[in-house]
């Protein structure tokens, strides 16, 4: 799962240094993350493993789209093996809009979290799963040592035991509860209502994969979630931003 994203972080150290990208990044302005009372995250992925070739779109038209919805941040993805996405992609989405902008990757070192943000993007996600304790412990610090926000994912309860109860969740550190299963690629809907019993108390709680309708939305929100990430069906919406309007205007309801 992560060895690609080994390789090309070689790469890309060999090209720039830790210091040099660190520079190069701080140029960068970062927005930031609005609290808000639902969190909507717009997911941007040329692939899904799970679904397939999305075929062609205009990525800065999808980034208006989502925004024009109310979409409270994009999630753009620069995998390039399994989502075909890239980081060319993520500048161009956040030199597009002005909704923060969140990388997902299969990040693996604190390099590719100041590769994010030269890049143009505001926050970051972290697999927990990937990393021992400490080098989580790592991959936090640097996000918030470059300004960024950052969506720690979790697939079940076991992945809890690599964080930190000192850690301080808020705003700019929150916590997903992925419930789809990384070998099955199935999506199992009572993973976000069972995780979501011992996530840490105060965090800012995302559920990921599965969230495809109004209905779904307004369910978790209920069972105590203060944001989605929608992606799938998105991508596959022929009016992405009237269907981020309708699930946020069910919450209203």
């Amino acid at each position: 799962m992560a060895e690609a994203s080994y390789v090309r972080l070689e790469r890309a150290r060999q090209m720039l240094s830790l210091s040099e990208m660190r520079s190069r990044a701080e140029k960068v302005e970062v927005r930031a993350l609005e609290n808000s009372e639902f969190h909507l995250f717009a997911e941007i992925k040329p692939i899904s493993p799970a679904e397939g070739s999305f075929g062609e779109f205009d990525p800065v038209a999808t980034a208006r789209s989502y925004s024009s919805g109310g979409a409270t941040a994009m999630s753009v993805l620069t995998e390039p093996t399994r989502f075909g996405g890239s980081l060319g992609l993520m500048q161009t989405v956040a030199g597009t809009v002005t909704t923060p902008v969140m990388r997902k990757d299969f990040l693996v070192d604190p390099y590719q979290v100041w590769e994010a943000r030269a890049f143009g993007a505001d926050g970051v996600l972290i697999i927990a799963r990937l990393f021992d304790r400490d080098s989580l412990a790592s991959m936090v610090t640097a996000a918030g040592d470059a300004g960024l926000f950052a969506l720690v994912e979790i697939f079940d309860e076991t992945d809890l035991a690599l964080i930190d109860a000192s850690w301080e969740f808020g705003p700019n550190l929150l916590v997903g509860v992925n419930s789809r299963d990384l070998q099955t690629l199935e999506v199992r809907p009572d993973v976000h209502e069972r995780v979501l019993r011992v996530l840490p108390s105060g965090s800012v709680r995302i559920a990921e994969s599965g969230v495809d309708s109004v209905d779904r939305v307004v369910e978790l929100r209920d069972m105590g979630y203060d944001g989605v990430l929608v992606g799938t069906s998105l991508m596959r919406s022929p009016d992405p931003s009237d269907l981020i309007t309708r699930m946020l205007a069910g919450l209203a309801l």
